[in-house]
């Protein structure tokens, strides 16, 4: 009997961990689902009444019913899915890779020794209707900086990083807002800052914001222009060594990043949150 029940308690465990190990390698989809009656063998997921994704039921690895008609999906990481949107006349649309952009990050934990925001929302999301927790002064603690003190740009061919802090507004010209804002808002700063090349057609940069602003909109993509950008790099964040564009990533978690910019010398940075556990990819030029 204590062999059975012992024999029942591994296959149970060993089905959790399964599923655990699933969920690692998925993005997550809510929203109202049917049949795709265009594409044989997919699956429609109405996310919101601008935005339709058609996935193969054979990458979904797990589905959960939330209501009457209301789901969420675990989609594979890296999938070819399709997505419905009100579109530009002229523009094609093509098979998309899944997109973090369209899929809230997890909120960035607060560790003892992290930079501090300098100024705007903290959360990874977008929070504005509900009240942030009160600061919390301890000993030691990086001073924030405000708006006031943000170092004006300086005029010259390459804007230094300096900058684009400056011009850092959370927030995109075109005024549109996604789940997931990281890269968003941070392309709409450099772009301010001077950072033209940002605005163009660019070998590193892949999606866009739907505004007439066309704002970058993957970290991924952030990142691969930081790296075609850099002169130097680090894999730890040390305190007063200048200004550094940063990509952090843990994929197990969020297979899309984070970017944000750093100011060391005043240990703040400027984003939509900060990710202390991931690891730390930084650029200077």
């Amino acid at each position: 009997m204590a062999e059975k029940i012992m024999n029942t308690q591994q296959k149970d465990l060993g089905t959790l961990m399964e599923r655990a190990g699933r969920r690692n390698s998925t993005v997550p989809f809510e929203g109202y689902s049917q049949e795709d009656g265009n594409i044989p063998g997919n699956v429609l997921v109405a996310v919101s009444d601008a935005c339709v994704y058609s996935f193969a039921k054979s990458d979904i690895m797990e589905k959960e019913k939330l209501g009457e008609d209301r789901v969420r999906v675990w989609v594979r990481a890296g999938v070819t899915a399709f997505r419905l949107s009100r579109i530009r006349a002229g523009e094609p649309q093509d098979p998309f890779t899944v997109a973090m952009e369209n899929i809230a990050p997890p909120p960035s934990p607060r560790l003892e020794g992290d930079p501090t925001p300098s100024g705007g929302l903290v959360a990874a999301d977008r929070m504005e209707h509900i009240a942030p927790p009160p600061s919390e002064d301890l000993a030691g603690s990086p001073r924030p900086v405000g708006r006031d003190m943000a170092q004006p740009a300086v005029p010259r061919t390459l804007p230094p990083l300096s900058s684009v802090g400056s011009h850092w507004t959370e927030s995109c010209l075109g005024g549109d807002a996604y789940a997931n804002n990281c890269a968003h808002f941070l392309s709409d700063a450099f772009i301010r800052a001077g950072y033209s090349e940002l605005a163009t057609a660019n070998p590193h940069i892949h999606a866009r914001c739907g505004t007439t602003a066309r704002r970058p909109i993957r970290a991924r993509d952030m990142w691969a222009w930081f790296q075609s950008r850099a002169v130097r790099a680090s894999r730890t964040p040390t305190r007063h060594t200048g200004w550094w564009a940063v990509f952090q990533l843990d994929e197990a978690v969020y297979w899309g990043g984070h970017v944000l910019l750093l100011d060391t010398d005043t240990w703040t940075y400027y984003g939509t949150g900060y990710h202390g556990t991931w690891n730390q990819y930084l650029y200077q030029w």
